[in-house]
């Protein structure tokens, strides 16, 4: 089944109005759809791995997260997104070290690093 853009970003608005109203299930059913029609853009697949971590399944988020890593995924909120699903995984080391990735990879992080240079 072939959805247009314009559904694909409805499903994507949906998905995102229920995770800002706690209703990350809902959040996760719509993204996960997406994912298995090979239709889910990185920041779909960080929100899904996100709801799946409000949810209460960080295992779930954690492999969520290392697929979109292969996939090439790996910006900042992805590294903000892993630090919290570590920490719920009581992987506190790794933890650390995502939220570490997380801070130098952040926008204002290469704005800091930018005016110190000139």
């Amino acid at each position: 089944m072939a959805l247009t853009h314009e559904a694909r970003e409805l499903l994507s608005l949906l998905a995102y109005v229920y995770l800002e109203n706690n209703r990350p299930e809902k959040t996760a059913v719509l993204l996960n759809a997406l994912r298995t029609l090979d239709l889910a853009e990185p920041r779909q697949l960080a929100a899904l791995a996100l709801a799946q971590l409000r949810a209460g399944k960080p295992e779930t988020a954690l492999s969520t997260l290392d697929g979109l890593a292969m996939r090439g995924g790996a910006d900042a909120p992805f590294h903000l997104i892993r630090a919290q699903t570590l920490l719920a995984l009581e992987r506190r080391d790794e933890a650390a070290a995502a939220m570490r990735a997380y801070v130098a990879l952040r926008p204002a992080a290469a704005m800091t690093t930018e005016t110190e240079s000139s």
